[in-house]
């Protein structure tokens, strides 16, 4: 049984309503898009899908209903504070291990987060601040950055940039290059899968 949260709602789905249709190229862009996350690799990733065409709220609601079936990924929809819908496809288990470490926690709790952790208070706090002031900087520890990086970014003084390698780098970029690396290559185990087999299957064997 799938559960996520929609627009603060919580909903629970019994059924996989569209999962045949899935050799759309779309979904299969967002299937790798999405691979770190599927495979644990990463945390969280967020997508953007601007109200102005018709055509991005029906590409919006069709990954919705695809990965309605994936039993490692939910996901939580809310609009930013200009209008935009945003998606965040997240790992429940990987972002779970992420926001509990004792580090992320306090650098959270600075940035007004609630004392008591649980994996969906944080993230509806997380789409609360987005739909009232944008996209906030501590959004990266969700994402799967490293803190150091995070830090880096909202201009710690310790905390040169390194590089930019899918992201900021600061300071040593030993952990970063690690944590990109391992993003690439569940890219690539789930793109050498989806030659071998239909998407479908790719997904639910993942």
């Amino acid at each position: 049984m799938k559960l996520f949260i929609i627009e603060k709602a919580v909903i629970k789905i019994h059924f996989c309503p569209k999962l045949n249709s899935s050799e759309d190229p779309y979904i299969k862009w967002c299937v790798e898009l999405l691979a770190p996350v599927i495979l644990g690799a990463k945390p969280a990733e967020i997508m953007s899908f601007p109200e102005y065409t018709p055509l991005n709220n029906e590409k919006k609601e069709k990954i919705k209903d695809f990965f309605t079936c994936c039993k490692k990924m939910n996901y939580i929809e809310f609009k930013t504070s200009n209008g935009c819908p945003k998606v965040i496809f997240y790992n429940p288990v990987s972002l779970n291990e992420t926001l509990s470490d004792v580090r992320i926690l306090k650098f959270l709790k600075g940035y007004g987060y609630p004392e008591e952790y649980s994996l969906d208070i944080y993230l509806n706090h997380l789409a609360r601040k987005m739909e009232i002031e944008g996209m906030p900087h501590e959004i990266g520890v969700f994402l799967g950055y490293p803190l150091k990086d995070v830090l880096g970014f909202l201009g710690h003084p310790s905390l040169k940039l390194t590089k930019v390698n899918g992201w900021h780098v600061y300071g040593d970029p030993t952990l970063s290059d690690m944590k990109y690396n391992s993003f690439m290559e569940a890219k690539n185990i789930i793109r050498e899968k989806l030659k071998l087999g239909n998407i479908r299957e790719v997904v639910l064997t993942a």
